[in-house]
């Protein structure tokens, strides 16, 4: 199998991969390519060699967000800067079970879905699904599908996909940041639908949730604060009770 060791590598620092069972690989991961990871890591002798760690072996993956991927959270990155950092990051690293390999898909659907390329927006959701399927991070392609649904008015069809989203989060009182930020996102459309429904009360306590509860993502904070001071302006009075 050909892989392309010519993408430029994302990441710094070493990265650990634990397989399920139980043992610990230490190096750097450069890619994946169909169902394996390739990884270079040094040799007994001293030396450097890349070589292939096959995903359904693999339980979890430590490797720190890379620089290049972390500047698209930062405020006032726009879509068109997200799509050029994180298409060939996504494309290089998709697959892959780290938490900001997911987190870079949903941005990068988001992203399209703010340029109007719904299309490429919703072949990420999908794509996430079926890499990921089983496991939690089902719900970020969940969240990101209830937004499309959203963005064509097909408002009962947002409401059915984020409502479990929301209802999950509601118990989860120690959310990870990775969690967090999907809880954010899942708030907003909830807020969106609201709003979309005449409830602009329950969108304005949607839209605060994100400000009080899950703040660990600065863009979304910004976009809940935006959704709900606009929604303040179309409703003079509105408060939370």
């Amino acid at each position: 199998m050909a892989l392309a060791f010519s993408l430029p590598v994302f990441r710094l620092g070493a990265d650990q991969i634990i397989k399920t069972d139980g043992t610990t690989i230490d190096g750097h991961i450069v890619s994946v390519s169909g169902n394996q990871v390739m990884v270079e890591g040094h040799t007994a002798s001293g030396g450097d060699a890349k070589f292939p760690v096959t995903l359904t072996d693999i339980d979890s993956v430590k490797m720190a967000v890379p620089a290049e991927v972390a500047k698209v959270n930062a405020r006032g990155v726009g879509p068109g800067d997200v799509i050029a950092i994180l298409e060939p990051a996504t494309k290089q690293f998709a697959g892959l079970p780290a938490d900001w390999v997911v987190e870079a898909m949903a941005r990068l659907g988001e992203a399209y879905t703010e340029v109007g390329e719904v299309d490429k927006a919703l072949a990420i959701y999908n794509q996430i699904s079926r890499l990921y399927a089983g496991s939690a991070y089902e719900n970020v392609a969940k969240a990101g599908e209830a937004e499309l649904n959203l963005e064509t008015g097909k408002i009962d069809e947002a409401l059915a996909a984020v409502q479990p989203i929301v209802e999950q989060a509601n118990k989860d009182i120690a959310p990870s940041p990775a969690d967090g930020a999907l809880y954010a996102h899942a708030f907003l459309v909830y807020g969106r639908v609201l709003e979309a429904q005449k409830k602009p009360q329950q969108a304005l306590e949607a839209y605060l949730t994100v400000k009080t509860m899950f703040y660990q993502n600065a863009v979304l904070m910004d976009q809940a604060d935006q959704l709900a001071n606009n929604l303040r302006t179309h409703n003079p009075g509105l408060g939370v009770e």
